[in-house]
């Protein structure tokens, strides 16, 4: 077994936790030793590897903290400020300095994703005791994970944009390091391979959503004129073969378009300065171009080209910060398995952790993004305020 927590004044109501241990209970056992006999968390947030017992290890850290929220899912990654890898579990507890209460419940979709996000939300607001659209986003703020194998995760921002039109949800979709098989979520000792889980807290400290995607338009701009939205596949852009213009775009014949090339040109929605991205998945043999994300007819895209990914997180971290009066007491962050095979092949993970090494966190890398809908080849997060001098716990 190894790991690492922050248990420093900086971090007050924080503590974060890896461990490489592979039995549940055992994982269990070092994450609480970690967090310490003092921890009484409002929420733990638990990202680890797809071969592990997700509903045996979140039950057993509720049975340990039967106050606390305990949600989780599995990756394609995870991280702390002190560790990056794969293969492991990481942890964030947030006590009652920092969240006054967290309600959480999980979604399954088998019988339809609308009626499994109604449902699970229907039972929220019971726990709460508030519609969703009735809490303040000043103070209340959403997490979502997704299971991150059937294509649901328009469908489920567009319910709860609904169901919540002021509250963010803030979020990614599981993984399982690349099989592309089955991925999970686990709320409380429950677990989906076909559904989300749902989490919102009421904060004690201020928040502020962190958002980069470390790329720009380049000079290349297209209308989608053909595609399958629901199956995610767009086949005419500008009246052509997608292949075609996109293989052009980049300067390359259309047969050596793959992954390498997805990873450094993906398409990109500029909303003013600001590109949400749609990521390229596989060549089709029909020669449509399957994508991460859906795609309409009539949306306008640019090719993206890549900027420094670590300068582009520095600046989102700084600007944070500066909205949080200068300093950040943790985080949780969703960050593409796009971006982490970046970082694999340019070698930056040392320099991600140092990016984080005074701010507890976990995190891990997806199969997708959310906020404001799902998007692709970026990272979303939450990053709260430190805990202030006096503050004392929530009921």
């Amino acid at each position: 077994m190894s790991g690492s927590t922050t248990n420093t004044a900086a971090a007050r109501g924080f503590r974060s936790a890896h461990t490489a241990a592979t039995q549940s209970r055992e994982i269990v056992e070092d994450l609480v030793a970690q967090f310490g006999e003092d921890c009484d968390p409002r929420l733990v947030l638990t990202f680890f590897h797809h071969d592990a017992d997700g509903a045996k290890i979140t039950g057993l850290l509720s049975e340990r903290w039967p106050s606390a929220q305990v949600v989780g899912c599995t990756t394609a990654g995870e991280f702390t400020e002190t560790h990056a890898g794969q293969g492991g579990t990481v942890a964030l507890a947030l006590s009652g300095e920092v969240i006054t209460n967290a309600a959480a419940e999980i979604a399954g979709f088998r019988q339809g994703t609308s009626d499994g996000v109604d449902a699970a939300i229907a039972r929220l607001e019971s726990g709460l005791g508030s519609k969703l659209r009735d809490l303040s986003p000043s103070t209340h703020i959403g997490l979502l994970m997704v299971d991150g194998m059937h294509g649901d995760e328009e469908l489920v921002n567009q319910r709860l944009g609904f169901h919540a039109p002021s509250l963010s949800f803030v979020g990614g979709s599981s993984g399982d390091g690349l099989e592309f098989t089955r991925t999970r979520v686990f709320c409380n000792g429950r677990e989906s391979d076909h559904g989300a889980v749902f989490v919102v807290l009421e904060a004690r400290v201020p928040f502020v959503i962190l958002k980069t995607c470390s790329l720009r338009p380049g000079p290349h701009h297209f209308t989608v004129t053909r595609a399958d939205v629901t199956q995610r596949v767009v086949h005419e852009v500008d009246g052509r073969p997608v292949l075609q213009a996109y293989a052009e775009a980049v300067g390359i014949p259309p047969e050596e378009l793959d992954s390498q090339v997805f990873m450094r040109h993906p398409w990109g929605v500029m909303v003013g300065d600001d590109p949400w991205v749609r990521s390229p998945r596989e060549v089709l043999p029909d020669g449509g171009l399957r994508f991460f994300c859906q795609i309409p007819e009539g949306m306008p895209l640019s090719v993206m080209e890549n900027t420094d990914l670590i300068a582009g997180m520095r600046t989102a971290l700084d600007g944070v910060r500066a909205d949080l009066g200068g300093a950040a007491g943790g985080a949780v962050l969703f960050n593409c398995i796009l971006r982490r095979l970046q970082m694999d092949a340019d070698g930056l993970h040392q320099a991600w952790l140092e990016l984080l090494a005074d701010l507890p966190t976990a995190g891990f890398h997806t199969y997708g993004e959310s906020w404001l809908g799902h998007m692709n080849q970026t990272c979303t997060g939450i990053v709260f305020a430190p805990v202030s001098e006096g503050t004392t716990p929530g009921a």
